[in-house]
């Protein structure tokens, strides 16, 4: 007897899919990019056919990255790709017509050109090329000699502190990216209290340091996240698993983070599910900078009491291997204020 052929689920193919809707006016010009994990005709009908909307499908593809990992992903990541190449959204051209729920999701890109990018996403995971040519620098005096005294501290006292306790317009993010490559630190942690001033590490990186160097820039802080050489983890990650893979050199990590966000991520006792990578790294350079403008005792002294809290756990299974760099208010800093009003730069322990 012939045994039933029964079949009890199909396999699920997460599809990312576009379309246009010609008929109506405001949406001229933009493209509906999104993800399911069903038939897309279905889902476009969904979201169209209550409002009698007539969708034009523009084009389909596997929610699949193209090297052979079967690893997929979400519309989102898509999205931020887009925002990366600097492709606007309804908020950035002022279009008050597209309801908040749905700004997110269209982009203001032909059909071809947005396919175009979904296949170079594909390929590439997400991580774009950096175009620019990096710009050969030469460091002043005295931040050749902050970054000559560090190195040799650093070598003489691998289990030590250094302080860079420098006047304004030094030049610390220059240097400190200068003395990474003169170490040869592969893995570079930066802990700011103030996100603000992450411009000023994300615009060094990409003028002076950038690919070139084989560095990636990591973060998550809001207002660099979504810049064109700003990767997440996972996208490091990916690219170093396929590195290794093909026996391609791997790509140095400078992961930027915020105290804040760090203060609440659940591997330093807060309660997002975040910066899991922190506590698990063997960084080789730390980089606390407590970079600030004017004088504000209190908020100094609670940026530090929640660096002290804080730092004995970020690597508990190794800490001895770790040493600091604090730059501008740091840990003294009474001393640091009489120094800073006289226009002075202190470099040492």
């Amino acid at each position: 007897m012939q045994k039933p052929n029964i079949k009890t689920s199909k396999p699920i193919v997460p599809m990312i899919y576009a379309y246009t809707t010609p008929g109506v006016s405001y949406h001229d010009g933009y493209i509906k990019i999104g993800y399911t994990e069903q038939n897309v005709d279905e889902r476009i009908r969904q979201q169209t056919h209550t409002a009698g909307i007539k969708a034009q499908k523009e084009w389909t593809g596997m929610a699949v990255f193209d090297d052979g990992s079967g690893e997929t992903f979400k519309d989102h990541d898509f999205h931020a790709y887009l925002r990366q190449n600097d492709i606007e959204q309804p908020m950035d051209k002022g279009n008050e017509y597209f309801s908040p729920e749905d700004r997110n999701e269209w982009f203001y890109i032909t059909p071809m050109d947005s396919k175009s990018m979904f296949n170079d996403f594909r390929q590439n995971h997400g991580i774009l090329e950096q175009k620019e040519a990096i710009v050969p620098y030469t460091l002043r005096e005295e931040q050749a000699a902050a970054v000559a005294a560090t190195k040799t501290y650093k070598e003489a006292n691998p289990g030590g502190e250094f302080l860079w306790n420098a006047k304004p317009r030094f030049g610390k993010t220059l240097s400190v990216y200068d003395l990474m490559k003169k170490i040869k630190a592969q893995r570079v942690l930066i802990v700011t209290n103030r996100p603000a001033i992450a411009n000023s590490w994300y615009s060094d990186y990409v003028k002076f340091i950038g690919r070139e160097s084989h560095y990636m820039f990591v973060s998550t802080v809001d207002g660099i996240k979504d810049r064109p050489y700003v990767i997440s983890y996972d996208s490091y990650k990916q690219d170093e698993a396929s590195r290794e893979k093909k026996k391609i050199q791997p790509m140095g990590l400078i992961d930027f983070v915020s105290l804040q966000d760090l203060k609440g991520a659940k591997a330093f006792g807060g309660q997002f599910n975040k910066l899991e990578e922190i506590g698990k790294i063997n960084w080789d350079l730390l980089v606390i900078d407590e970079a600030h403008e004017g004088v504000d005792t209190l908020k100094t002294d609670v940026a530090l009491t929640a660096l002290v809290a804080i730092l004995p756990c970020i690597c508990p299974a190794h800490p001895s291997r770790h040493w600091l760099m604090k730059s501008s208010i740091a840990m003294l800093y009474t001393t640091t204020l009489t120094l800073m009003s006289n226009g002075q730069s202190v470099i040492g322990m």
